[in-house]
């Protein structure tokens, strides 16, 4: 029982840390762009938190389904969100692995 209910936890953490991703990078201060470790604290501060790693695998579920577009400088991954990344983020498309925002 304890496997199955780590294993919904993870796929729930993945989700919204995808989701938190996208509406980070809608705030007005990103301008729809931000690098993985900024990114990363954003995540901690709403209580998400994930290894760099791990935030790198979300950002990069994120680009494979269209949702980001991703570019390397240096040792950060800089991360712009696309079109579709809004339209999920704001609740106006649904793609499997983001959770949906809440109605405001």
């Amino acid at each position: 029982m304890a496997g199955n209910e780590e294993d919904v936890f993870r796929k729930a953490k993945s989700e919204y840390q995808a989701l938190q991703i996208l509406q980070v990078l809608m705030l007005r201060e990103a301008c729809g762009r931000s690098n993985d470790s900024i990114l990363g604290v954003c995540l901690d501060k709403c209580g998400m938190y994930g290894a760099p790693e791990e935030i790198r695998a979300v950002i990069g579920f994120l680009e494979r389904s269209g949702l980001v577009r991703t570019d390397k400088v240096e040792e950060y991954v800089i991360v712009a969100i696309t079109d579709a990344g809004e339209r999920v983020a704001e609740g106006k498309q649904v793609v499997d692995g983001v959770a949906r925002p809440t109605r405001k």
